[in-house]
């Protein structure tokens, strides 16, 4: 995820994650086709669709989607809650505002709602989404 937000900025690079059991196995590149690419993302449509696929044929699920916040904290703006559609994946947001890149996950449930989850970077560089953090809600 680093190295694609890095590779896309200053455009909001974007994408999925998927894998079994709450561990990400997979990270899915997509391509931002918003108009304002630099303050907004949306993921290609017909790669979404493809990337659903590859994921369903695995035998895998939607663990979560991430997309880069070049200039801003790591956190989901007000157009990032109100366009969370997926409210059983989790939300990664990586910021690179300062020099060290800052990784996020959280869920936003309906009703907009976000509340933050831990993510645990196990061997090999898989991570693991851990939903027993503490709420920090807004």
């Amino acid at each position: 995820m680093v190295a694609h937000a890095r590779e896309e900025a200053p455009r909001e690079a974007c994408g999925l994650l998927s894998g079994r059991g709450g561990g990400i196995t997979r990270l899915i590149r997509c391509a931002n086709v918003h108009p304002t690419p630099t303050t907004r993302y949306v993921i290609d449509p017909r790669e979404q669709l493809k990337a659903f696929r590859a994921i369903e044929s695995a035998g895998e699920e939607l663990v979560g989607i991430y997309h880069s916040h070049p200039v801003s904290q790591a956190y989901p703006s007000p157009t990032d809650r109100a366009e969370a559609h997926y409210t059983d994946a989790y939300y990664i947001l990586l910021s690179l505002r300062t020099g060290k890149p800052e990784v996020r996950a959280f869920r936003i449930d309906t009703e907009q709602f976000v509340r933050e989850v831990t993510l645990a970077v196990e061997r090999r560089g898989l991570a693991r989404l851990l939903t027993n953090s503490p709420s920090r809600g807004h």
